[in-house]
């Protein structure tokens, strides 16, 4: 219990700097980029790159321990979680990492059913689709296809990939059920 009030509160004070940071850098962004110095601009560039690794280190380790407490509140303690990939293990096969054979590329995307929203992975090519349970389900199909773009950028999936992705899953399912 006591572990958890500690998190709690971390994160609480978390979220509230975070939203102090957000708008002091949004206010000093403006007069940063104004200035014609061009040193501190690289320097500027420099230290916003470390921020950001820090901050999808940070995204990925909140998102494993969120996956493992809804798995134990879903009553599924020993849900696998997938990690992320890591920086630069893509290849230029396509983005397919080596051995593809085995694996195709996945994305995240939305579907409502009459229960709600919920997030699904679907695989490029393949009609299937794979209901991600973990994550719960949400009030509007809007809602799911937010929580699935964080998701699908936290594995390193650009918008585009994951559209493409989701686009030839569901031509793979039409052409199925044409052929049926």
């Amino acid at each position: 219990m006591k572990n958890r009030v500690s998190l709690l509160t971390n994160l609480t004070r978390f979220d509230r700097h975070s939203k102090v940071c957000l708008a002091r850098i949004d206010s000093e962004s403006v007069e940063t980029l104004k200035s014609g110095d061009l040193d501190d601009l690289a320097h500027t560039s420099r230290q916003i790159a470390r921020v950001q690794l820090n901050m999808m280190k940070l995204s990925r380790e909140l998102e494993a321990v969120s996956n493992q407490i809804r798995a134990k509140v879903g009553g599924r303690a020993h849900c696998v979680t997938m990690s992320a990939p890591a920086v630069g293990r893509r290849s230029a096969n396509g983005g397919k990492l080596p051995g593809a054979r085995a694996r195709q590329r996945f994305a995240f995307t939305a579907v409502m059913t009459e229960h709600g929203a919920v997030v699904v992975r679907v695989l490029e090519e393949t009609c299937g689709t794979w209901p991600q349970r973990e994550y719960g389900r949400f009030e509007t199909w809007t809602q799911a296809l937010e929580f699935a773009t964080i998701l699908n950028q936290s594995y390193g999936i650009d918008p585009i990939e994951a559209q493409h992705i989701v686009v030839s899953a569901n031509l793979a399912a039409r052409s199925g059920k044409q052929r049926l």
